[in-house]
């Protein structure tokens, strides 16, 4: 049991758990990074977005407003419905193609796979276990707030995925960040204890 999905909700911690976890010695594998990296200008996504939403949602240097593009398409089910299908399938390849990458160079690396829309997206039989990170709407609200979202931006990111409460129903291990750094990584530990009973048990 090496190989893992990562999910929860927006602002919940799934890069703070996630860059744990890489200091344990897994590989993380970002698909928000990835997305990042294929808006870029001239990247296939980037081609694919600004054909579509056209250029008025382009940053003077060319790059993707993301924040814009964010208002659009929140707002609108079916153009985010839009965005996803037109970028998706390349996020879909690209983190597959590390996942090969990382599973060659060292067959027992541990992987773990952030992904945020995973269950959305139906990708939980891709995983060994799949992990999710949750906290409480309050938490989750403030914490969107100082990212610089607005109220209503909030509401909408948080209604265009699963309800929290589904997401960790469907995991296999859940890490509820509410407090402290240090509590989320007790929880980390805990989960490494878990994973190397079970490990030592199947060898």
């Amino acid at each position: 049991m090496n190989y893992f999905g990562l999910t929860g909700g927006i602002g919940c911690g799934k890069t703070t758990l996630s860059n744990w976890l890489m200091k344990e010695g897994f590989e993380i594998i970002d698909t928000d990074r990835i997305a990042q990296e294929l808006l870029q200008p001239g990247r296939e996504n980037w081609k694919k977005v600004v054909d579509e939403f056209g250029k008025e949602i382009l940053n003077n240097d060319n790059t993707i407003n993301r924040r814009l593009l964010g208002q659009l398409v929140f707002q609108n089910p079916k153009l985010l419905e839009t965005l996803n299908r037109l970028t998706h399938p390349s996020i879909r390849q690209q983190w597959k193609n590390k996942v090969i990458e990382a599973k060659k160079s060292n067959p027992r690396k541990r992987i773990i796979v952030v992904i945020p829309l995973l269950f959305e997206e139906k990708l939980e039989k891709e995983f060994d276990k799949v992990l999710c990170v949750g906290c409480s709407p309050s938490v989750q609200f403030k914490r969107l707030l100082d990212r610089g979202l607005i109220s209503r931006e909030i509401r909408m990111r948080i209604e265009s995925q699963w309800p929290l409460e589904k997401k960790m129903e469907n995991s296999d291990f859940v890490f509820w960040n509410d407090g402290s750094i240090h509590l989320l990584h007790d929880q980390g530990r805990m989960f490494l204890d878990q994973l190397r009973s079970y490990n030592a048990g199947c060898s």
